[in-house]
């Protein structure tokens, strides 16, 4: 059986936390990077999401900002499919339908 030579670690300081390792912001191998896409193919994502997941996206950077539809219409029918579902809604009382950034803070089931 072989040991494993270990790396002391850096000494602690008085009062203050343990010693972290870096963080690791890469992505891990053959990750999927959805900026990687074509714009096409983003915008073929995006035209089968659902109004809050569209809204989300559509908040993520200016790029997809301008790319993402989520307009008074989707918003409209995604409602209506609700509805049709007998899913919970959200209505005036629990989250705000006038603006896109107050209905996101509003509670979306």
């Amino acid at each position: 059986m072989t040991t494993r030579r270990e790396q002391p670690l850096a000494p602690r300081r008085r009062g203050g936390p343990a010693p972290t390792p870096p963080c690791d912001t890469a992505a891990p191998p053959g990750a999927f990077r959805f900026m990687a896409l074509p714009t096409e193919l983003q915008l073929a994502v995006s035209e089968h999401l659902a109004y809050p997941d569209a809204l989300s996206l559509k908040q993520t950077n200016t790029h997809l900002r301008s790319l993402v539809r989520a307009d008074l219409t989707l918003k409209v029918e995604w409602l209506l499919e609700r509805r049709r579902l007998h899913l919970e809604c959200p209505n005036s009382h629990s989250c705000d339908l006038g603006s896109d950034l107050r209905f996101c803070r509003g509670s979306v089931p």
